[in-house]
């Protein structure tokens, strides 16, 4: 009996009525839109499949690739030798540059999915420009010359990209140069045919980092023609980096940081006597490591023009202390008042950062 059963099931799996399934067959699976303006609008374009199988057909899902795609398509069930339609239109507004977006067609049959291509350049407008391009390098356009990294723990790495937008009729060749060692920049491609779009990569290694803290870098972006007798303009421009390196204490073990220094500080409060406008003001502050391990000093900072601090000792041993002095010169510092901050950088796990208030009152020259 069973095996009666399964012969009649295989019979079953392999007769014409189930075997007969919609084939899709495209007749394109891709389009080139060329070149064209941003103020033209939207474009449009048609992708033809045709059902080859023996069974109907249908198209059940189309996805695109993102927003700026939209789609619609032949709903109905394709018959054996009928022609479905699936329409994708592109909006460029505020996209200028090369596109290639992917649309995902799922249908029934034997091709469960296929991808459609549509591709093109976008001229921008005057207005796209300004506002997605605001900085100009010679006849490219960059998207920014500021590129803050925020906080890099060594000896880690952080990338950055700024985007760049060839706005001649003519080939442009994109280098960057004068950048520190410890900063790699590259334009790819570095050369841009007319319309087309760059993407200078900005890599920033904190093992080679001259600072802890904030480190404030720049390098030039220069642009230049290809070619003889160009009407598309040269030009340079200075991009600012800024990264906060910080010491990385995530893998230090119990044991680690029960031996980790400790930055004990005299005070949290430096304040100056009154001086005179012309003077210059000294003070001075202890760190003790009151931890097993040495306390390095890494760095002391201020913003204030007019501020400097220095430190006998950058190391400590367990138990040692060191001084701070801090100078405030009033012929730089150009407010009525002390009133900044000091940061102090440490390898104390516990507080890494500690940052120290300068208060005191400048007497203006004359006064009483």
């Amino acid at each position: 009996m069973r095996r009666r059963v399964l012969i009649g099931l295989l019979a079953l799996l392999l007769s014409p009525a189930v075997m007969a399934q919609g084939v899709a067959t495209w007749l394109e699976t891709s389009h080139d839109f060329g070149t064209f303006r941003e103020q033209d609008g939207k474009v449009t374009c048609e992708m033809r499949l045709v059902n080859t199988g023996d069974s109907a057909l249908v198209i059940t899902r189309v996805r695109s690739s993102c927003g700026c795609t939209a789609t619609d398509y032949t709903r109905a069930p394709l018959q054996p030798g009928d022609t479905g339609r699936v329409r994708l239109t592109y909006n460029p507004r505020l996209r200028p540059g090369e596109f290639s977006k992917d649309v995902f067609v799922y249908t029934t049959g034997s091709t469960a999915r296929t991808t459609l291509v549509i591709k093109g350049n976008v001229i921008p407008c005057d207005d796209t420009l300004d506002d997605q391009y605001p900085d100009a390098v010679g006849s490219i356009r960059l998207n920014g010359t500021t590129l803050p990294l925020g906080e890099v723990t060594r000896p880690r790495g952080r990338m950055a990209y700024i985007s760049g937008y060839n706005a001649s009729t003519d080939t442009m060749v994109v280098t960057t140069s004068r950048a520190p060692r410890h900063i790699t920049a590259q334009a790819v491609p570095d050369t841009v045919p007319p319309g087309a779009v760059t993407t200078i990569t900005v890599h920033f290694d904190s093992k080679l980092a001259p600072l802890w803290g904030l480190n404030v870098d720049s390098l030039l972006v220069m642009a230049e023609p290809l070619g003889d007798n160009p009407t598309a303009l040269s030009g340079f421009k200075q991009v600012d980096v800024m990264a906060q390196v910080r010491e990385d204490f995530s893998r230090l073990t119990a044991e680690q940081l029960e031996r980790a220094p400790q930055a004990k500080f005299g005070c949290d409060l430096v304040r100056f006597s009154p001086v005179r406008r012309g003077d210059v003001a000294v003070q001075s502050f202890t760190i003790k490591n009151t931890g097993r391990d040495p306390l390095h000093v890494r760095r002391l900072w201020t913003a204030s023009k007019g501020i400097t601090a220095s430190i006998d000792r950058e190391q400590l041993k367990r138990g040692k202390s060191a001084t701070v002095t801090v100078t405030v010169d009033t012929r730089l510092y150009r407010e009525p008042l002390i009133n900044a901050m000091l940061t102090v950088m440490t390898n104390d796990p516990a507080q890494p950062s500690c940052t120290m208030r300068l208060v005191g009152e400048i007497v203006e020259t004359g006064s009483n």
